[in-house]
């Protein structure tokens, strides 16, 4: 997958079949990621942004809090960060390969936790 906008893709929780997140942004490049959400004014419900590689993360100019999940290889959740405040630096998760940045209340409203495992799927609209 390139940089950008995966408009085709879906995040999907492997275990209960919830769609997570239906517009996913994968940040797979050095600018991409130090970039991440900055400049944007929110996330908006079934939007996410997906970092890789990536075991930290800021938050250093950001607008608003974000809920951090960090996976590994396999795409299984190692850490899930609620509420993550804008200007500030982490958290870290060494081992992870992945961090996808959410709305805050996406963790909460899916039940997400360590050993959760998700798949980025193709969507059935897309």
């Amino acid at each position: 997958m390139g940089g950008g906008q995966k408009r085709g893709f879906a995040l999907v929780n492997a275990r209960s079949g919830a769609v997570v997140a239906e517009r996913i942004t994968l940040a797979n490049r050095w600018w991409s990621r130090l970039r991440g959400l900055i400049g944007r004014r929110r996330l908006d419900p079934g939007e996410a942004l997906v970092l890789t590689p990536c075991s930290a993360i800021h938050t250093l100019g950001m607008r608003f809090a974000i809920d951090a999940l960090f996976l590994d290889r396999d795409w299984v959740i190692r850490r899930a960060v609620t509420s993550v405040k804008p200007w500030r630096i982490g958290p870290v998760c060494p081992g992870s390969v992945y961090v996808v940045e959410l709305p805050v209340g996406t963790i909460q409203r899916f039940g997400l936790e360590a050993g959760v495992t998700l798949r980025l799927v193709p969507r059935s609209d897309g």
